[in-house]
């Protein structure tokens, strides 16, 4: 640091801003006064200079396309986070008590990473809908103990595995696993109405999503079996009807049936009638123009498959029009889509090799990406995975399944479930078929996507990542 001068003036070098020290109590001389004022005179007296960034509140409207037209980057999340490993504490960590008065870094913690998190296990709705999302504290996470603890839990997983793809868990997360399941087994051991509360199945429903997400499929089966009983405790799905509880119930369930190959456990009672399609998105006509353009384009014979379908391929480009013109969608259409189609397709049964079966396959993978998959994250080995690589390779006539239709099962089975550079066939396939149909460039490729069924706010740079990889 320069040092003052006799007058008190500093001898900084005349390109930085002077420093000047007055350690007397006499005034300072008139230069120094001069040259202070002129410097404080700058910032008012510059002209024809703006703000960097636009001060102007923006408009809601405004304000939801910014926010959707970038993608969530997971590495930025993991800077709102603070770790919660404590000091190191002796060799007998695992035996330390918690108790239910989390502490408030825990609390900070999980109430920035769930708001977050939202964004990465719904991308689609996240992109596409709009909606005060009240979930947070007024869930029974931030009032029960035992739902306090699990999510402590699953929040530190999320940012363990999801955020910083670590195997191992934080030891700190596994005493709040422990602590919750304590007093949940307590729970369920007591005779109070609290055991089939809200609260309790929320717990309930926050450990099988954690177990698929880990690809223990069988555990996660099993919690959704004990959920099943609770609901029918509590007087059937009609109680819950509306509320975000049901929404996620039945996001976990349709996850664990495609991923494990199983039944769902809801809608198989004569008591529980399928889920009616959104009337918006119903064909005016089955049998109209649109609809004959698209069965001649696929060749689908069963009628409840051709339905399915026309609902999904509307909601496709229903999705993709309100992108274009910045239009929100409600997200009522959004799960009632994917109740109505995903559980019929589920509920379906065509013969092997036929191309009902290929269309059902090619169906129930897409539906898996856009409703339930999470933000670029494939799942561990599933059954969905297996049974869709089995069929394709197993394809007796190749021919009954057109070139541009084998290679958009293909391309979604590459963005949804498959790491295309860990699967050399899947590679093979696509470069075989992106041949026949004569594809030089990726805008070729999007046009036959788009032919069938794409939403190019969630698959256009997952889709791009595949063809590059392939073709340069």
């Amino acid at each position: 640091m320069p040092g003052p001068d006799k007058s008190g003036k500093s001898s900084a070098s005349s390109t930085g801003m002077p420093f000047i020290i007055s350690s007397s109590i006499e005034k300072t001389d008139p230069a120094t006064r001069k040259l202070i004022r002129s410097y404080a005179r700058r910032g008012k007296t510059r002209k024809g200079v703006r703000p960097a960034v636009d001060q102007r509140p923006a408009s809601r409207t405004t304000t939801v396309i910014r926010g959707r037209s970038e993608p969530l980057k997971l590495e930025e999340v993991v800077e709102v986070y603070t770790p919660l490993i404590p000091g190191r504490i002796g060799l007998n960590l695992y035996f330390v008590n918690f108790s239910d008065d989390v502490e408030p870094l825990t609390l900070f913690n999980m109430a920035k990473v769930t708001t977050v998190s939202r964004k990465v296990t719904f991308p689609l709705r996240a992109a596409v809908s709009f909606e005060g999302d009240n979930e947070g504290w007024n869930s029974p996470f931030g009032r029960d103990a035992v739902a306090l603890h699990i999510m402590a839990f699953a929040v530190q997983g999320f940012i363990d595995r999801v955020l910083r793809r670590q195997e191992n868990l934080n030891p700190v997360a596994i005493l709040h696993l422990q602590k919750g399941l304590r007093l949940l087994r307590e729970r369920l051991l007591g005779n109070d109405e609290t055991k089939i509360s809200d609260s309790t199945m929320s717990v309930v429903l926050k450990l099988a999503s954690v177990a698929q997400f880990d690809g223990d499929y069988e555990t996660s089966k099993k919690h959704m079996e004990g959920l099943r009983k609770m609901v029918d405790l509590r007087g059937g799905l009609d109680v819950f009807e509306g509320t975000p509880l049901l929404l996620e119930m039945l996001r976990c369930d349709l996850g664990v049936a495609l991923l494990n190959g199983s039944r769902p456990i809801f809608f198989i009672q004569p008591s529980e009638p399928m889920p009616e399609y959104p009337e918006k998105l119903m064909p005016a006509v089955i049998g109209g123009t649109s609809a004959q353009d698209d069965m001649k384009l696929v060749r689908i014979t069963d009628d409840e498959l051709a339905t399915a379908w026309a609902v999904l391929r509307r909601f496709c480009l229903f999705v993709d029009l309100g992108t274009q013109t910045q239009r929100t969608i409600r997200s009522d259409i959004i799960y009632e889509t994917m109740t109505a189609v995903t559980y019929r397709l589920l509920h379906m049964s065509f013969s092997s090799g036929s191309i009902d079966e290929a269309v059902r396959q090619g169906l129930l993978a897409f539906c898996y990406h856009i409703f339930l998959q999470w933000q670029d994250i494939k799942p561990l080995y599933c059954d969905l995975a297996t049974a869709y690589r089995c069929w394709i390779l197993n394809l007796k006539s190749p021919d009954v399944v057109s070139s541009q239709l084998m290679l958009w099962l293909l391309m979604i089975g590459a963005v949804s479930i498959f790491n295309i550079s860990d699967e050399l066939w899947l590679r093979k396939h696509i470069e075989e078929h992106v041949g026949r149909c004569q594809i030089k460039i990726w805008r070729e490729m999007q046009d036959v996507l788009r032919s069938f069924m794409w939403i190019a706010v969630l698959d256009e740079q997952p889709g791009r990542d595949v063809y590059n990889s392939l073709f340069k």
